[in-house]
Order: structure tokens, then sequence, then C-alpha cells
């Protein structure tokens, strides 16, 4: 009998019990969120109802825009609620992507169809920002951040003068820092010279708006087009992201011609879009409604500050004041600190720009687990002294 290899296809194929047992050995030595302490990962456990929301529809190809129609309208109508937590009254469209990454990429598309060929970019900004730049072939232009690690507005004005109309990246939820760009100063300038924006809300999309009454996103006139994440706050599993665009005529250029296809067109930048998504992001909307996900905001931002106070206490300094719940704490060794914790199964990312951890107070990080890590911190702080 011939060994069975990793990576090796089999002449005859394997009994369906031999395949599951080889999978449970891999999912056994992967970290669990209910198993094991993931505080430093945006996605979390989804909902039971988004579940059996994408099993039910999983196989059916969204774009297929003929056959599948009544999917379209699902995911037009996900798009209008998201909107309206992103304060887009009307007319607002766009489509469930992958992720904010595909969002993202997809936005500065947009752009650069509609004549935007350069792109203002602060270095708290999303890593796939600078992705979508490289394969569109964008201008980059490079922009300041103050010592809270939000855009330095000043700096932002000056590069605006100097280089003229282009798309600002805005950032509603830093990825490593928590903070929120200063989105209607950024508006100011943006009016001043002849700018658009695109809000990154990929994370604090479903936090901000619903907690703080500032204008953050479609409220401000230079505001087109939006990133927001189901699969991460939304409890919604991955893949679930979404592009939220002012207005169809902006959407346009996302709508492909498809020969082959019944309806002869298909949206977005990829080709087959598991209805699974899209069911499971309008099912968790309809679920949880405005009130439901504010409640969620207001208990994740409460967990958060405790944390912080809890941090404090044992001399632990965030590199920042979170805006919505995600927490870095500076620390020089960040690689042995994230190995140490990884050993006591808790796992934490890095902050990026300055060496330190990242916690991202998810829904299933409960205060019980959050004072774990504290601990486990604690313990590996205790190492680095020594």
């Amino acid at each position: 009998m011939l060994a069975i290899r990793m990576g090796v296809l089999p002449r005859h194929g394997m009994p369906i019990h031999a395949v599951l047992r080889a999978l449970t050995r891999v999912k056994e030595g992967l970290p669990h969120h209910l198993l094991h302490i993931i505080a430093g990962s945006m996605t979390t456990v989804p909902h039971p109802l988004a579940l059996e929301a994408f099993r039910m529809f999983h196989l059916y190809n969204a774009n297929d825009l003929e056959m599948f129609s009544e999917l379209r309208r699902l995911e037009e109508e996900a798009v209008a609620m998201m909107g309206e937590i992103l304060r887009c009254d009307r007319g607002c469209t766009g489509m469930i992507t992958s992720g904010g990454s595909e969002a993202n990429i997809a936005a500065l598309y947009l752009a650069r169809e509609h004549s935007l060929k350069r792109v203002y970019v602060a270095p708290t900004a999303h890593d796939s920002v600078l992705k979508a730049a490289k394969i569109l072939s964008l201008e980059v232009v490079k922009v300041g951040i103050t010592k809270g690690y939000t855009i330095d507005v000043n700096d932002l004005e000056k590069r605006c003068r100097e280089r003229g109309p282009g798309l600002i990246v805005a950032t509603m939820g830093t990825t490593g820092f928590g903070t929120i760009d200063p989105i209607k100063d950024i508006d100011e300038v943006a009016r001043r010279y002849g700018c658009l924006i695109h809000v990154d809300a990929a994370f604090g999309g479903f936090v901000a708006p619903l907690l703080y009454s500032e204008p953050l996103c479609f409220e401000l006139p230079t505001v087109i087009s939006a990133t927001i994440d189901p699969h991460k706050l939304g409890q919604v599993p991955i893949p679930a992201g979404g592009l939220i665009v002012r207005s169809r005529e902006w959407f346009e250029p996302l709508v492909f011609e498809a020969k082959y296809m019944p309806a002869s067109k298909q949206i977005g930048l990829l080709g087959t879009r598991t209805g699974g998504s899209i069911a499971a992001t309008w099912a968790m909307l309809k679920h949880m409604g405005y009130e439901g996900y504010k409640k969620q905001a207001e208990e994740l931002m409460d967990r958060t500050r405790s944390l912080l106070t809890l941090l404090r206490q044992y001399g632990f300094t965030p590199a920042a004041e979170p805006r919505v719940p995600i927490i870095c704490i500076e620390l020089k060794n960040d690689e042995y600190v994230i190995k140490s914790l990884a050993s006591k199964g808790v796992y934490l990312y890095r902050c990026g720009l300055v060496p330190g951890v990242r916690i991202v107070v998810m829904p299933h990080v409960s205060v019980d687990v959050l004072r774990k890590v504290v601990e486990a911190l604690v313990d590996v702080a205790k190492g680095l002294r020594v």
C-alpha cells in the first residue's frame, strides 16, 4: 500500500473517512476562536443565523444576474442598509465583496476610471490601499500623520496644493491603532483642491457612525465611496466585505460585459461570487438592526476602555487613544512577545507602524478573555525584563 503524502495526488483517490480524518488533524493544529484566546484578529465567531443563511445560498452564483436575479435584490438591500449605517440617506449602491481588500481595490479602480489617477495615502492606511495603487498604476502621494496616528491635515493640504486633484483615502478605524482620521477636516481640504474621498471603514464602519455624532462619511459631500466589512463586526462568515458607492453613475465602471452569461454582464472585479456572503450579510443586518449594532458597539467600547485602564495599571502604554475597539500596546521586542504569548495559547498581532502588539476587542473577546490576555502579557513582560 502506498503511503499518503501531503501534496501528492492519490492515484485512485482516498475514502471519505480518510480525507476527513486528515482534515481533522490539520484543523486540530489551528488556533480556534472559542478554544484559544485569539485577541489580535479582526475576525470573530459568526452568528448562527449568518452561518445558516450562508449555507442556504452558498451554491448560487451571485454574478448570474438573470438566473439568480433575486440575489442581486438581496445584495442591493444589504448595501442600502450598510449605506444607512454610513449615513447615506438615499441613492447609494455597491456590492458585497470578498473582503476589505477587494473593496478598497475596487474603490480605487472606480476613481481611476473617473479620471482620478492620483491617490493620497497616509502610513496608517491599510496595506491594501498601496496594493491597489500598484495594481492600478496610480500615482501615490504619501501624507504625514500626527502623533495620535491620524492624517496630518496640514500636510495633506500642502500635498494637495502641490499635486492637484486625486482620491484621498481616509480611515475610520486604523488597523494598528483604532484611530479615526479627521474626515470632516479632510473633506474641507478635498473641496478646496478638487479631490474626492474614499473612507476605509472596513473595521470602524460597524462602530464609529453608531457612537459618534461628528460627520464621518456620506454626509460629507466629497466622500464618494466607502468600505465596510460584514465579516468583521457584522458577525458574518468569511468572505464578506462591502463596497458602498454614492451613485450608480460612479459605480458603473464595475459593471463588465460577459457575453456568455444570460444577462451579458457581471458585477465587480471577480467572476463567480457566492450568494452565501450576500444572504448572510442581509440576514444579520435584518436581525441586528441599527439598535442591535449600536448596542454591540457600546459594549465593545466599554470593554476597550476597561482594558485600557487595566493595562495602564500594569505599566503598559497604548500608542494612541482608540476610538474603535483596537488597542496598540507599545513593546520593543514584539516578535518575542507574540511568540511567547502564542506558546501560552494567546494570539495577538503586531501594531505595524510601531513596535508593539495589537488587541482587537471582537464580540467573542469577553471581559474574562481580556483579563487572561493581560495576565499573559504581564508574565511575558517579566521575561523581557529578565
